[in-house]
């Protein structure tokens, strides 16, 4: 019941925010006239995990935070299979990508095919400023 009461409440703070700029308080309140008294479960939503004290440490503090905007570009070259993804999205939004041209093709080696499609993909569409002549760069440093 809690889960369902903290789904609900998300919904009406959802609701609100699609009109509206600030997000509200939702005070979910149970009203129990069941035959057991007084009510016989937790009304805690972390109790609805199978390990409750570990949720709480996850879910009453401050989400993680990865900020790749302050990550030193040669610390990102040792996250081997996510190093491509992370160059890309930490410059994504620079006017000149071409100082990512010596970094670029040595970690997209320690991926797939596939995933080099992908991150073409990405960046032909999020690419700010994409230019012709890095495209063509990248295209000729990547190994066949």
């Amino acid at each position: 019941m809690p889960f369902r009461m903290l789904r609900y409440s998300v919904a009406a703070m959802q609701r609100h925010l699609e009109q509206h700029k600030t997000l509200p308080l939702v005070i979910p309140v149970l009203f129990y006239h069941g035959e057991r008294s007084p009510y016989p479960y937790s009304m805690n939503w972390l109790d609805c995990f199978e390990n409750p004290a570990l949720a709480a440490k996850i879910y009453t503090k401050p989400f993680p935070l990865v900020d790749i905007t302050v990550v030193d570009d040669n610390e990102i070259m040792n996250h081997r299979r996510m190093a491509a993804l992370t160059l890309l999205m930490k410059h994504i939004r620079h006017r000149d990508m071409m100082e990512l041209l010596d970094k670029l093709p040595q970690v997209m080696v320690e991926i797939s095919d596939e995933q080099v499609r992908v991150l073409i993909h990405y960046i032909v569409n999020a690419g700010d400023s994409v230019s012709p002549e890095f495209m063509r760069a990248l295209a000729e440093r990547l190994p066949q």
